[in-house]
């Protein structure tokens, strides 16, 4: 499942504009790692803030596009577990989750994780290389969602659907 990070090939780093506009998906990433980056806002500091990971990135010989995709690609919950209430009990019911709401979460975990530093730029790089390599803290929280909803699978006749 783990694949290796393709490293890049040319003098120059890639930003933002200079992604494949054929490939979708990467864009799609992009736009949504973007927005959930911005707080209040401030749009052009979460650009800037991209931009130096990316070059951070570039100047540890990983490629940035490539390793976003696949951090987000290996972070992907499955499955989440919701709490459902019948006649008075509550249960963890697993439930099966869209691909937008995928990649969205698995955003999200990321960003959580790199907060935990002072230093963002320098622990969000290092949360992205080891997503995509499989070794991260990210990576652990998606495997102890999916344990957590195989421990629960009797409770998948809760379901509303």
């Amino acid at each position: 499942m783990q694949s290796q990070i393709p490293e890049i090939s040319s003098k120059n780093p890639p930003t933002l504009e200079s992604t494949p506009k054929s490939n979708i998906s990467s864009q799609f990433i992009l736009k949504k790692f973007l927005t959930n980056l911005t707080k209040k806002g401030k749009q052009i500091k979460a650009e800037k803030l991209l931009k130096r990971v990316f070059l951070s990135l570039f100047l540890k010989r990983f490629s940035p596009i490539s390793t976003l995709v696949l951090a987000i690609n290996n972070v992907k919950p499955f499955i989440e577990v919701r709490t459902v209430k019948v006649k008075g009990k509550s249960f963890q019911v697993p439930f099966p989750i869209r691909l937008e709401r995928q990649i969205s979460l698995s955003i999200k975990i990321i960003l959580k994780s790199a907060l935990k530093d002072k230093n963002f730029e320098h622990r969000l790089t290092e949360e992205l290389i080891g997503s995509a390599l499989g070794k991260s803290s990210s990576v652990k929280s998606t495997i102890n969602l999916h344990k957590m909803a195989f421990q629960n699978r009797l409770s998948t006749n809760y379901r509303w659907f």
